[in-house]
């Protein structure tokens, strides 16, 4: 169904960019009321998709890094995995934040390869003493390819949200999603762990990334997602890639289709409906690395494609931190930042997916605005 209402222009989107680097991030940003830190359980992973620029490593799998500012590398990534002292330390960190929320996620590479420490840091941060009733809500970013029933169990039993990142149909997985394990062993674990899910009673919904040239489908990852029965759906756009002006108006028009069409699907809670996320691959949020480096996530989300941003988004480390608030810049300091970290041509790959993500916002506000009509 096509929108009822015409898009944006693109002065409009480059209005909005600017009011939303002056108005800093909407959800960890000074004036939000959550404080929110990610977790870099490890850099191991079963996948290396296309559109990811994490740079994941085998080395060192399993071998917990030493977690301290004299081993921390602000210029590279560092191997091995996030040991348990180092994660419990980072939660301790971040319950010294005054919000009255507070929000934790787990990240990687794949979380669930470090089980252990993810269940005992789960453990220590719904029980830690300096919570003091305060929400808090807790996420894990995962391929599902580690799940079974007593992990699940656990999750469940933890409220925690399964943030499960799928590309849909097995022909997109295989074709973006390349696997270190055999491709039809990687397929059947897929779905046994969307069935495990649903199964489950966890709160839980699929993520998908669509590279640029894979604009046009965004009909087609509803649909997938309808037929796997995910109670939730996130659409990304992946950064860090070229775009040219049709693909970007393309996005638009997709996204445009896609929300207005929502009410044929009421079941499934689409999280593009709402406006105000940060402009991507801009984001207010703060990361913890496996060696307790202090960052903001556009310096791991971007290593391998814009390698010299993760000294540029570097806030300090958790042996000197003694206050959650410090660590992170404004959206506008980032982009300042950025620009000088980048060559020109670097820069305007960057720019180009800030424009998109304003672009998206004012879509989603364009929408939430003829419905109320």
């Amino acid at each position: 169904m096509p929108p009822a209402f015409g898009l944006p222009s693109d002065q409009q989107v480059q209005r909005r960019l600017s009011q939303m680097l002056g108005a800093d991030s909407a959800q960890t940003g000074d004036n939000a009321t959550t404080d929110r830190l990610m977790l870099m359980l490890t850099r191991s992973c079963e996948l290396r998709c296309s559109y990811c620029f994490v740079a994941l490593t085998e080395a060192d799998q399993g071998v917990p890094h030493a977690g301290t500012l004299a081993s921390a590398s602000p210029g590279a990534p560092p191997a091995g995995v996030m040991s348990a002292a180092t994660a419990r330390r980072a939660v301790d960190l971040l319950m010294t934040s005054p919000k009255p929320r507070l929000s934790l996620q787990f990240f990687g590479g794949e979380p669930t390869r470090r089980w252990e420490v993810l269940a005992e840091t789960l453990t220590w941060a719904r029980r830690h003493p300096a919570l003091r009733g305060r929400e808090l809500a807790i996420q894990l970013t995962t391929n599902g390819l580690g799940f079974d029933t007593r992990r699940l169990e656990a999750l469940v039993a933890h409220g925690v949200t399964v943030q499960l990142s799928l590309d849909g149909a097995p022909q997109g997985n295989r074709f973006r999603r390349p696997h270190l394990l055999d491709a039809p062993e990687a397929d059947s674990r897929w779905k046994e762990a969307v069935a495990a899910l649903r199964a489950s009673g966890a709160q839980w919904f699929m993520n998908v990334t669509v590279p640029p040239a894979a604009f046009g489908e965004l009909p087609n990852r509803v649909a997938d997602a309808v037929a796997l029965g995910a109670p939730g759906l996130q659409l990304n756009y992946a950064t860090g890639m070229r775009l040219s002006v049709d693909q970007a108006w393309l996005w638009l028009r997709g996204l445009a289709g896609v929300l207005t069409d929502h009410a044929r699907n009421p079941d499934l809670h689409l999280f593009n409906r709402h406006a105000g996320a940060d402009p991507a691959p801009l984001c207010g949020d703060a990361l913890c690395d496996v060696d307790g480096t202090l960052l903001q996530v556009g310096g791991i989300f971007h290593e391998k494609r814009f390698p010299a941003l993760r000294a540029a988004y570097t806030h300090g480390h958790l042996d000197t931190a003694t206050q959650f608030g410090g660590h992170r810049a404004t959206l506008a300091e980032l982009w300042r930042r950025t620009r000088e970290a980048l060559s020109p041509e670097e820069a305007g790959v960057f720019a180009q997916g800030m424009w998109l993500g304003a672009g998206s916002d004012l879509v989603a506000r364009l929408v939430a605005g003829g419905a109320a009509r």
